[in-house]
């Protein structure tokens, strides 16, 4: 048994305020009115034993694929991200001591500094992978190539929790919670870490400690980002034994087992050519180098290199070949798109909308990075412009992916002259969840929306009933402090009364 310290809420805190608690979705409303009850917040959470804790399942969606097809993604409530964050700085030291040291360029991928509300303060170490990989590729004649399957689904807890002890033997208990807590987040399933948070990042760093340790003992030269293995020697047998060896251990001491379609031997600087930069890497690389290097929800920008621009060309000729470019490829490429889509946010480029709005099915992979865009360019000419396009997509068949129909809910109700439109109106309160329901009744200041749904309170689930209770700004004073207070007095759930609180004191 153990408890969160002082040090790693604080720690926690600062993470999500400087970065995200998901990849993937729009950031959680809850965090202002934690931070609002923050020191009552921290002694509930010090106070008591992980094991004692009720957690609440993640949301769950899914991602689009460049390549068609989905990934599942999550994103956890409020308190459960505030203990998962806590428990990865808790162990985080410890892990990144037992890596293979970082001058030998074997795990490249996230090397721990925690510094900043950062795991990573200095970046995801991907260039050290490439880098790493071409110096090997050209000291050698072949090259192993492979990746573990659905690597974070397929995590077993439990050798989490023997990771982190092998790592220190006086984190066991904490080993022990991260255990608990991630199988009662899975419903008492033993296998599978969250994919979105970047804690999950870490654990993952974890549980590759011992194979990284295995390949050294094999002889060889290899170096990995993640789960992505290059191994190289100048004998192409010895890697098909290699190959099997590693095939063997993966599955006796971890259940995992190799993605053999992603796996093969090739001479060097055939890789180099064919594989290094194929489209599967790239679409690795961009899933999880945003990491802690951009904040979509500040005005933090990182410049992103494009190397097949030439210097030459002004800003618009650009974005203008850079769009070109995105069109002229069978599949989305994520990096390329990112950095049109990012670069025409920050410069606030108009006219990039059109290429997002006629090609919305091909930018489905990074629909955060599209709604993001919208919402910075969103002004009245903007909205007055595209009006059509924005009634378009709320009655496209894109509502019926998850995550596109969450992102565009974030950016309609964010902006009331969108919600004057009279068509997003009739949308948001016959078809949108009560999430966006509440902020756009908020926004429009419907009372009546909030007098009827808070006499249905008991109805809705956990994260419905807080946005019923943050829609209650609204309400008259006294209607207002009547009601919350009650919340307060009589609801079991410590963030329904702390977010109770927080409205009553707006």
């Amino acid at each position: 048994m153990s408890f969160l310290s002082d040090q790693s809420l604080e720690f926690a805190r600062e993470h999500i305020e400087k970065y995200y608690d998901s990849d993937f979705f729009p950031k959680l409303e809850e965090y202002e009115a934690l931070w609002h009850s923050w020191d009552e917040v921290k002694k509930e959470l010090m106070s008591t034993s992980i094991k004692s804790m009720s957690f609440n399942s993640p949301t769950t969606s899914t991602s689009t694929k460049p390549k068609g097809g989905f990934r599942v993604v999550q994103q956890l409530d409020a308190i459960e991200t505030l203990i998962y964050i806590s428990l990865a700085y808790t162990v985080a030291e410890a892990i990144e001591n037992k890596r293979v040291p970082k001058e030998s360029k074997v795990a490249c991928s996230y090397r721990i500094e925690i510094k900043n509300g950062s795991f990573f303060s200095n970046g995801n170490g991907f260039q050290e992978y490439i880098d790493k990989s071409q110096s090997l590729a050209s000291e050698f004649d072949y090259v192993l190539y492979t990746d573990i399957t659905d690597f974070y689904n397929q995590i077993y807890l439990h050798r989490l929790c023997n990771a982190i002890s092998y790592a220190d033997h006086t984190l066991e208990k904490v080993a022990e919670d991260v255990e608990y807590f991630l199988s009662t987040l899975n419903g008492k399933t033993s296998q599978g870490i969250p994919v979105g948070p970047a804690a999950s990042v870490l654990m993952a760093e974890a549980i590759l400690l011992d194979i990284d340790e295995y390949l050294i003992g094999q002889n060889i030269k290899h170096t990995r980002y993640v789960d992505d293995y290059r191994i190289f020697s100048n004998n192409k047998e010895k890697l098909t034994s290699v190959l099997e060896n590693l095939t063997l251990y993966l599955y006796k001491s971890h259940r995992l087992t190799i993605a053999t379609d992603k796996t093969g031997i090739m001479g060097s600087k055939e890789y180099i050519n064919k594989v290094m930069f194929n489209s599967y890497e790239i679409e690795k690389q961009e899933i999880i180098r945003k990491i802690e290097v951009f904040n979509p929800y500040s005005e933090q920008f990182e410049e992103m290199d494009n190397p097949f621009l030439d210097e030459n060309h002004s800003f618009e000729e650009q974005i203008d070949l850079v769009s070109q470019r995105i069109l002229d490829n069978e599949h989305l490429d994520l990096g390329i798109a990112r950095y049109f889509i990012r670069k025409s946010k920050k410069h606030k480029i108009e006219k990039s909308a059109q290429v997002i709005f006629d090609n919305f099915n091909l930018f489905l992979p990074v629909v955060n990075d599209v709604f993001l865009y919208l919402d910075k360019v969103s002004d009245t000419n903007f909205i007055d412009k595209w009006k059509n396009e924005i009634i378009g997509l709320s009655t496209s068949s894109f509502m019926q992916r998850n995550l596109v129909k969450t992102w565009f809910e974030w950016y309609i109700s964010r902006n009331i002259e969108i919600l004057k439109i009279p068509q997003i109106e009739v949308f948001v309160f016959a078809n949108t969840s009560i999430n966006c329901q509440s902020k756009a009744a908020i926004k429009l200041n419907k009372l009546s929306w909030i007098r009827n749904k808070k006499d249905e309170i008991q109805n809705f689930n956990n994260k419905e009933k807080l946005a019923v209770i943050r829609a209650a700004q609204i309400l008259p004073k006294d209607e207002r402090k009547h009601w919350l207070s009650f919340i307060q007095k009589n609801s079991s759930s410590s963030i329904e009364k702390w977010v109770a609180k927080w409205v009553k004191d707006i």
